[in-house]
């Protein structure tokens, strides 16, 4: 009578394990649990209900779960269990005077993750059919971890392959990024203009938003995660060759990276103008500024205006002979080196040098020792705002002919004459006009920060105030210009320029600034 209970008491403890293992299943199944986690868990469940260690081993041996009791099983079976991993052996089984132990292979193809139960007493039929249940269990689950694997391996080529083509358009090398973009989808550079969209959002979410980008824009666009900035992503949408579908593609991506931001509070979008795909940088560039904007704005939203700049003012003949001035001394380095060479400072003019390694995939030591060789070849000292506001006016002006006639008896314009023009004085004074909308003095911290070559602790001793009260009336000035100052770059250059126009900054006023000068 007493066995009979003691057997009815094992049925039922079994048949309660075998309840808990089908709700385990259906936790796994329902997402509620990492499938890595729901393997720990079952394996430690599974060792509580046999009464006696359990372990799992990968299909190259490595332990995945029940760590404790892997050595005493290699020492065990150390022989039969590379022939259950090696597919030899389905099952195997080991009864000596340590206990009693099993072996299972799971899964279909070898080499096989195996998992092995050890218990003080023999196997009983309970105890098989619960060991044989949790081996399938298991096995389904290791498939799902293995396909989420290469999944996530796939996910990651793509990445990579996605920011590798946007680095070579960021360089410069149309063709390479184009024959690359293939392996992305058919045609998806083909195209010769492009307009760039910069969303920021938190990063934690960037990888869900970079997939909802690809969903809502029917894989179009090139959506590449920002290699310089976690909480960006850029977003590169060609265009047709055909206008009209040109028109009503660009408008589809606008409309639906639109709703997107509409959707998520917390997230901004700045876009630019099309431009052509060798010029992706200043693309780039415009959308990055009208993220800066879109910060201020209260639908999160900012398109690039295509208001005057300043190199739309100046005079072309005598800017294009002072920038060939300016540049010659480049013209030394080896035609296959130039290219890059530049490439990297306009980037390194606009960003730091971490962050234009990250845009263009180099080394940042690669990105300092470009620009220092810039600066050396140029005699200039790039660490000074107005020596960089000048080289980067320079790059942006096209160049005479090679062979162009010169005026005798004209002196060459320095950038000082360049600037000194009515039309320049005129843009200058509207551009800096704007900060007077300000119940505080902006244009006055403005000029002491650039006269501090853009040091904030620098211009808060010479104004007498507090660093954190220059840094407000930066972020004052920036609302009201429409253009981002403390991170430097093109705008800030352009409001350097400005305030030199008016004489309200000295250009020549620093040793190292002969870019200034000439």
């Amino acid at each position: 009578m007493a066995t009979d209970d003691g057997s009815g008491e094992r049925l039922r403890q079994a048949r309660e394990h075998t309840a808990r293992l089908t709700r385990l299943l259906d936790f796994a199944r329902a997402g509620e649990s990492d499938d890595e986690t729901a393997v720990r868990r079952l394996v430690a469940w599974l060792a509580d209900g046999l009464g006696g260690p359990v372990t799992l081993t990968g299909r190259n041996g490595e332990p995945l779960a029940g760590t404790d009791a892997r050595t005493a099983v290699e020492e065990r079976a150390g022989e039969l269990l590379g022939q259950v991993a090696g597919g030899r052996l389905h099952a195997a089984a080991v009864d000596d005077r340590h206990g009693h132990l099993r072996l299972v292979a799971l899964g279909r193809h070898a080499p096989h993750p195996v998992l092995a139960a050890a218990l003080p007493r023999p196997f009983d039929e309970q105890a098989a059919s619960l060991l044989a249940q949790a081996a399938g269990v298991l096995a389904l689950l290791l498939r799902a971890h293995e396909a989420d694997d290469h999944r996530r391996s796939a996910e990651h080529a793509m990445a990579c392959l996605r920011l590798a083509v946007f680095q070579l358009l960021m360089g410069g090398d149309v063709a390479l990024a184009q024959r690359t973009a293939a392996g992305l989808g058919p045609g998806l550079l083909d195209a010769e203009t492009a307009r760039v969209f910069v969303l920021e959002l938190p990063g934690h979410r960037r990888d869900l938003l970079l997939r909802e980008c690809e969903e809502a824009t029917g894989g179009r666009v090139l959506a590449v995660r920002c290699a310089a900035y976690d909480s960006q992503l850029i977003v590169v949408a060609p265009t047709t060759h055909d206008d009209g579908a040109q028109d009503t593609g660009q408008r589809g991506v606008a409309a639906a990276l639109h709703r997107i931001v509409e959707a998520r509070p917390g997230v901004f979008l700045g876009a630019s103008d099309l431009h052509p795909l060798a010029q992706l940088a200043d693309a780039y560039g415009e959308a990055a500024r009208a993220l800066a904007v879109a910060r201020f704005r209260p639908g999160r939203v900012a398109e690039h205006l295509p208001q005057t700049r300043l190199t739309a003012l100046l005079d072309p003949a005598a800017a294009g002979a002072w920038a060939a001035r300016v540049l010659q001394p480049l013209d030394s380095l080896p035609h296959h080196g130039r290219g890059p060479l530049l490439a990297t400072v306009g980037l390194g003019l606009e960003f730091t040098a971490v962050n234009a390694a990250g845009i263009l995939g180099i080394s940042r030591n690669t990105v300092r020792a470009r620009m220092d060789r810039t600066a050396a070849l140029l005699g200039a000292d790039l660490a000074d705002v107005r020596a960089r506001a000048a080289l980067h006016l320079a790059l942006q002006m096209p160049l005479p002919a090679p062979g162009a006639v010169v005026q005798d008896g004209v002196p060459p314009a320095g950038l000082e004459r360049l600037l000194a023009t009515g039309a320049v004085r005129d843009w200058a004074q509207e551009l800096l006009g704007r900060l007077a909308a300000a119940d505080r003095d902006l244009r006055r911290t403005l000029r002491a920060w650039i006269a501090e070559n853009t040091a904030v602790e620098g211009a808060a001793a010479r104004l007498g105030v507090h660093p954190r009260t220059v840094r407000d009336h930066l972020r004052g000035a920036e609302e009201l210009l429409g253009r981002r100052l403390v991170p430097g770059g093109g705008d800030l250059y352009e409001v350097v320029l400005a305030c030199a126009a008016l004489a309200e900054v000295d250009l020549g006023s620093r040793p190292g600034c002969v870019l200034c000068a000439a």
